[in-house]
């Protein structure tokens, strides 16, 4: 067959088009890759770590009184102010007392009169002068009068204000010449020589806890803010059997000598780190781990519980199967199925097959 010069061209521009199609074809397919899942991954711990719990606290002060005067009266003078420490029996404040000097001088001077009523009147009964009746009259007098004095006596004596025990003005509530009433609050006075930590625990943990299996020597760790990195040992107070109003849980309180180095004040944060350990009694309990809820899931086919567990190996995972016990505040119990050290995805579970290749999920810096 003769080809012209034409023909041939137009055949070789079609085999290079084809050549051409070709090529790229099977660089599409050459450079197509799997996508390669990322997973969220949990480490499954030592069951003894398991057993520390973390609880939120508040610091409070051993003790908080509100320190009023006895008696109404109008404020002379209040010798200390917010953030002061005071000693125990330090004055505080004074009241205005001239009214209550007047009325001491009043009685005195009715104590002596009926007291020397009374003598005269003893010594005319023994003469005989006088009947029984004007001699008890006499003794009833100078009683009611000594009553009266040591009224007086008292109601000066509450015109100062003294501190019942030692520790630091927290507050002050009132100021110098203001009239107040009686008990009515003046200053609030917190002990600054030891601090309380007041902390919520759930009813799921009261309930196991077992006064016969509580390590008596064991102190859980609190730690503050304002020291990181600083464990401070506390010892147990007591604690709440009614149910803190809105929450199922109840008010536990620990104790412990005000740190020298800080300044702790009522009011500030804090945490408790608590054993379980020390204080539940788990003899004869089964062992377990602790997993996310969101790690466990149920087959579609035979309806069993698994779990994910990935092979850092093979960057694979596969479908483990798992007994299971209570759900906790921390988490589900596997009972059995897994190991310490196991690492399990946590997402995204209907999503995986066995043998799938994954890799962990790394969140990237600053999110």
């Amino acid at each position: 067959m003769h080809l012209t010069p034409s023909s041939r061209s137009s055949i070789a521009v079609m085999v290079l088009m084809t050549f051409t199609l070709l090529t790229g074809c099977d660089q599409e397919q050459t450079g197509h890759k799997e996508v390669i899942r990322p997973v969220k991954l949990f480490k499954v711990k030592d069951p003894q770590q398991q057993q520390l719990r973390y609880f939120p606290g508040k610091v409070t002060a051993t003790e908080e009184a509100e320190i009023s005067f006895r008696i109404p009266g109008q404020i002379d003078k209040i010798e200390v102010k917010q953030g002061d420490d005071v000693t125990e029996g330090q004055v505080l404040a004074y009241l205005d007392d001239r009214d209550i000097r007047n009325e001491l001088q009043d009685r005195q001077a009715n104590y002596e009169l009926a007291k020397a009523e009374f003598e005269r009147a003893s010594s005319l009964l023994e003469k005989r002068v006088i009947s029984q009746s004007n001699y008890d009259t006499a003794s009833a007098r100078l009683k009611s009068a000594e009553a009266a004095l040591k009224l007086s006596r008292d109601k000066l004596a509450y015109t100062t204000l003294t501190a019942p025990f030692s520790g630091r003005v927290a507050q002050t509530l009132a100021e110098a010449h203001q009239q107040v009433q009686a008990q009515q609050p003046v200053l609030i006075l917190q002990s600054s020589d030891r601090l309380d930590i007041s902390i919520q625990v759930p009813e799921s943990i009261v309930s196991h806890v077992n006064a016969n299996a509580v390590n008596n020597g064991y102190q859980p760790i609190a730690t503050f803010p304002g020291a990181p990195g600083k464990e401070f040992p506390v010892n147990y107070k007591e604690h709440a059997t009614r149910v803190t109003p809105g929450t199922q849980s109840y008010e536990v309180i620990f104790t412990r000598m005000a740190p020298t180095n800080m300044n702790i004040l009522p009011g500030m944060t804090a945490t408790v780190i608590i054993d379980l350990a020390q204080v539940i009694d788990t003899r004869g309990q089964p062992g377990y781990v602790l997993v996310p809820i969101s790690a466990v899931s149920k087959t579609d086919t035979d309806n069993k519980t698994v779990v994910w567990r990935f092979d850092q190996d093979t960057s694979q995972v596969t479908p483990v199967e798992v007994t299971t016990g209570r759900i906790t505040e921390a988490g589900i119990q596997v009972l059995s199925g897994l190991n310490t050290g196991d690492q399990i995805v946590t997402a995204g579970l209907s999503q995986l097959y066995d043998g799938m290749t994954v890799k962990p999920l790394h969140k990237e810096r600053g999110l």
